[in-house]
């Protein structure tokens, strides 16, 4: 089960009532929910579980995580200091990471993890079969994934998405919740977009269709008049979406 979206918000559930993933997806009203990190015996969490600034668990490293801040936006980060869970990192920037694994985790088995597009969106991959971490690395790759980041499996692996659902009957104490993007949203993001000048009238009307690199120049001249600061960011970044994106068309423009 795999599903690519906008997220609007996600937040990091300690699960000390040992609810079922449906029963928190009901009390919490979310679009996704699927399992956390590792837990031992005494259903403790294991690595870093930090929830809206209160440490529930912790170890020595300080490897990437899902961390969630203010705005509520998980992104692969280090910093510990909103919310965040620890996860085994898979890719970034396309890479493939290499961490010590035990063989438990190192063994072919069912496998939950979640990535980041280059867009911005957010990758969840929660599946009953059986893969090795290269193997999932491998296909989350293939679906155009970005940064990566491995969480517990086996007979962990659990969750629903508006697309279906992995069931297993272990309840487990950390999950992640993400409520996806509304249309509502995306049109405010478009409606700022065309106030503000970024967009014209004829790129708005339609807002799926890929931009040229002629457009992208031109989005980027209206910028840097706008707002120099803005307009410089929005240079040095827009290699990256030309490389890594894949949403720009070559052909049309001719440029």
């Amino acid at each position: 089960m795999v599903d690519i979206f906008a997220c609007a918000q996600a937040q990091i559930y300690y699960n000390k009532a040992k609810m079922t993933p449906a029963q928190i997806k009901a009390k919490t009203g979310c679009t996704h929910i699927m399992n956390g990190y590792l837990f031992n015996g005494s259903f403790q969490p294991l690595g870093w579980t930090v929830i809206d600034g209160k440490v529930i668990s912790r170890d020595i490293y300080q490897d990437w995580g899902i961390s969630i801040g203010s705005d509520g936006k998980p992104q692969m980060l280090t910093d510990r200091g909103g919310s965040f869970l620890s996860g085994v990192p898979l890719l970034k920037n396309r890479a493939k990471l290499e961490r010590s694994l035990t063989p438990d985790v190192a063994r072919p088995a069912a496998r939950t993890a979640v990535g980041w597009m280059p867009d911005g969106r957010i990758c969840l991959w929660c599946d009953k079969t059986s893969l090795t971490r290269g193997q999932l690395q491998n296909k989350l790759l293939d679906l155009g994934v970005t940064d990566a980041l491995m969480l517990d499996g086996g007979g962990s692996t659990q969750g629903i998405f508006p697309n279906g659902k992995v069931v297993s009957s272990r309840k487990i104490p950390t999950l992640l919740l993400f409520w996806a993007e509304t249309k509502q949203e995306g049109d405010t993001d478009l409606k700022w977009a065309g106030k503000s000048g970024i967009l014209t009238e004829a790129q708005l009307a339609e807002p799926e269709r890929a931009v040229t690199r002629r457009e992208l120049a031109e989005i980027l001249h209206r910028l840097q008049k706008q707002d120099p600061k803005i307009g410089e960011t929005f240079i040095k970044v827009s290699p990256i979406f030309l490389i890594e994106s894949q949403c720009l068309t070559m052909g049309r423009s001719g440029v």
